[in-house]
């Protein structure tokens, strides 16, 4: 097999850091998005928690 042109491998080599860097990127969001998924998760029980302890008083009337 032939060795690459210059421009051969300078293609090469742009779809391959392109490659990278969308890796890196899918990466990083997917840890983001797990992060704020669990956070938003722990604040929604977090509220379920502190509603079982005022909702029962919510509906009564005073006087």
């Amino acid at each position: 097999m032939e060795p690459l042109s210059p421009t051969e491998a300078a293609i090469e080599a742009g779809l391959m850091g392109t490659a990278a860097a969308l890796g890196v990127t899918g990466i990083a969001s997917g840890t983001g998005a797990l992060a704020r998924w669990r956070l938003e998760r722990r604040r929604i029980d977090q509220w379920g928690r502190e509603w079982d302890l005022v909702g029962p008083e919510w509906g009564h009337k005073t006087g």
